[in-house]
């Protein structure tokens, strides 16, 4: 009788285990972004969800009201894939310079050096023939990004800043 209960066990724990790595397999691999996406001549960064398939990556961007902006390629038509670490600026134009100015009139010179300060992120640049699309990728995220890429048959390069 405990035998057969073993048996009975052991298969039972033989199909969910199965099971579970068959969904495992079959589930594509989702990682959040931004989405690069140009408006009235100029870069907007807009939150989206970068989905990794069997044969397609796509990215979709969180708002509604830029889901024309939505990307798929196949990973065989992708011709370039660049990853960089570079410097931006800290502070967007619109909110950085007024912050800056107002306590600068507070305190002067000493906001005058937030002005300067730039911080390094990582970006992607996918390109196929007839498109592309530009990625801000996570502190966390971007190696994962790469891997997943390299895996699917795409090669990563990666970019430098040059030295000046």
């Amino acid at each position: 009788m405990n035998q057969l209960r073993t048996a009975i066990a052991l298969s039972i724990i033989l199909s969910l285990l199965s099971l579970t790595s068959a969904f495992a397999q079959t589930s594509p691999k989702s990682y959040a972004i931004e989405l690069v996406v140009v408006r009235d001549k100029k870069s907007i960064e807009t939150d989206a969800d970068m989905t990794f398939g069997d044969n397609t990556v796509r990215v979709v961007p969180d708002k509604k009201s830029l889901a024309a902006e939505t990307k798929e390629f196949a990973y065989t038509d992708i011709k370039f894939a660049d990853q960089s670490y570079s410097k931006k600026p800290l502070f967007s134009v619109g909110g950085g310079v007024a912050t800056v100015v107002l306590t600068s009139l507070i305190i002067p010179f000493i906001a005058i050096p937030f002005l300067f300060i730039k911080k390094k992120k990582h970006w992607m640049t996918i390109q196929t023939e007839k498109e592309y699309m530009v990625l801000k990728l996570g502190d966390r995220n971007f190696r994962q990004i790469a891997a997943e890429l390299e895996t699917k048959g795409v090669k990563v390069s990666e970019l430098k800043e040059k030295e000046k």
